[in-house]
């Protein structure tokens, strides 16, 4: 009785760590700055607010939940660079504090949740602030919840409460799903009970009822978002864009790496902790030949099977398409932390031992190096500023050209003045508030090498119908890594006559910028 008071005591210890741990290493992000990506799906969730419909009023290739992630985030923290990664960092901590649950429900012992949790900290906040608040990440940690609940439902005799419990994982896939398609891959996690008694002498068993009630979850899921998209009106728009992009999901770069790479998690910046997740993998194998319980193993392997096919599928090889890997190696770091606590003649040593190793872990980590910056940042007179001045510019994107172009354009802007972007800076409607009325917030339909032109009287139709007071063209964006087409989109108008005729014949150009160029309507000042 004792024991088990003290163990449910150090449980809740850690639960308190890494509820502490978890944010502080990752506060840092809060001075993230916008990447592309960010400033593109706050912008769409910024137009929603203002009564403009995702798919049907402003175009967007990503699923919806993308776009409600950020809605909320605005929601709760306010219109601002910050808002989305403050609720990234409240997602992270939750997936953290997930899989220390599902260490418990393991069986395992509670410096093995520790060191899970806080390994997937510092395997996430040792990306660079492009990959943190992406849909990938979200759609990863999503699986932590889902694989808890399986845990939970494989531990009950066959029956209601397990049905319940793998339709509530069904349903939080289909939801994961919906920030991420390539995700999917993650329901044969459904499948591990089965795996594990062919290989192993585990307890738990599968029954085929286990894969229709998650299935029978995922589907409604689906169908639930597919009814607010109906509600409001913007299926259509989204069935037609979805149809559109399986081009772009199937053209891959000459110049893209292995998908290989994905394992080795692109843009972590860390040989040991990789290293550190081989060995894990080991001792998980190791464990399984004394035991003969493969149950972890199992859950690993396909974990990371899963993870690393969301990103290869995607065939761009960019670093975040691969964070659905970080929680299944956090738990690998948890198995090399346990195997070494074990080494220990007694509790006090073994905390100390886990302590050391996973100090080990994060004071060479970059996420220690950004922590520390995070800390300049904080006790700086413009803690933004002392952030994003180590951000150096790439040939198709320029943050700190960007936001000074953004006040640029603020100094013209009037409270009902519109705005057209021809770009891919799309996050300048968010920067000047205002959101972007002409359905294409960014040129990526007309740019792509598969364009028909199926959009070119849209969008021209919209323009001439309410002329905005000033459009941005941009000549320095082009990204062939990803559309297949080495033009800017300002030489991307050579291409698109009615667009440059529209342009040249009605507006002024009143302002140049290296990477911008600012237009005005004819007759305002």
């Amino acid at each position: 009785m004792q024991d088990h008071i003290e163990r449910q005591s150090a449980w809740w210890a850690v639960r308190i760590i890494a509820a502490f741990i978890v944010p502080f290493v990752g506060s840092y992000t809060l001075f993230e700055p916008f990447g592309r990506d960010q400033g593109i799906h706050a912008t769409i969730a910024f137009a929603l607010d203002e009564g403009l419909v995702t798919y049907r009023d402003v175009y967007n290739i990503k699923p919806p939940l993308t776009t409600a992630m950020h809605w909320l985030s605005q929601a709760v923290f306010g219109h601002s660079m910050m808002a989305i990664r403050a609720l990234d960092l409240v997602a992270a901590a939750l997936a953290a504090l997930g899989l220390v649950e599902i260490a418990k429900q393991l069986g395992r012992k509670p410096a093995f949740g520790l060191a899970t949790a806080i390994g997937f900290s510092v395997l996430y906040y040792s990306f660079g602030y492009w990959s943190h608040s992406q849909t990938d990440g979200w759609a990863g940690f999503l699986v932590i919840p889902a694989v808890l609940l399986m845990l939970k439902g494989w531990a009950r005799s066959k029956g209601r409460s397990r049905s319940i419990a793998m339709f509530g994982a069904g349903a939080i896939l289909g939801i994961a799903f919906c920030f991420k398609y390539t995700i999917g891959g993650t329901g044969v996690l459904v499948f591990v009970p089965l795996i594990a008694t062919l290989i192993g002498k585990d307890q738990i068993r599968f029954y085929l009822n286990d894969f229709l009630a998650c299935f029978v979850g995922g589907a409604s899921a689906l169908a639930l978002v597919v009814g607010v998209l109906i509600s409001f009106g913007a299926w259509a728009d989204f069935a037609e864009i979805q149809q559109y992009i399986m081009s772009y999901i199937g053209y891959k770069s000459s110049n893209t790496p292995s998908a290989l790479i994905g394992f080795l998690l692109p843009g972590m910046a860390s040989i040991f902790l990789l290293v550190v997740v081989f060995f894990g993998l080991l001792c998980a194998i190791s464990d399984w030949i004394k035991s003969k319980k493969s149950t972890l193993l199992v859950l690993c392997v396909l974990w990371i099977a899963a993870g690393w096919l969301s990103g290869a599928a995607q065939g761009k090889g960019f670093s975040y398409h691969f964070l659905p890997l970080v929680p299944a190696y956090a738990l690998l770091i948890g198995v090399v932390v346990d195997y070494f606590a074990d080494l220990a003649e007694n509790r006090k040593r073994s905390y100390a031992i886990a302590t050391m190793l996973l100090l080990s872990l994060y004071l060479p980590s970059m996420a220690a190096k950004l922590n520390k910056l995070g800390i300049m940042a904080f006790v700086s007179d413009s803690p933004d500023e002392v952030y994003i001045a180590r951000i150096a510019p790439s040939s198709d994107f320029d943050l700190l050209a960007t936001l000074e172009f953004a006040k640029t354009l603020n100094e013209h802007h009037k409270t009902d003045d519109t705005l057209f972007v021809w770009g891919y800076a799309t996050m300048l409607y968010f920067l000047v508030e205002t959101p972007p009325r002409y359905k294409y917030p960014y040129s990526w339909p007309f740019m792509v090498n598969h364009h028909d032109g199926r959009y070119d009287q849209d969008l021209i139709g919209r323009l001439k119908a309410s002329p905005p007071t000033r459009i941005v063209v941009q000549p320095q964006d082009a990204t062939p890594w990803v559309t297949g087409n080495p033009r800017s989109s300002e030489e991307q108008l050579q291409q698109f006559p009615e667009l440059l005729e529209f342009i040249n014949s009605r507006y002024r150009q009143i302002e140049q910028h290296p990477r911008f160029k600012l237009y005005e309507l004819k007759g305002e000042s």
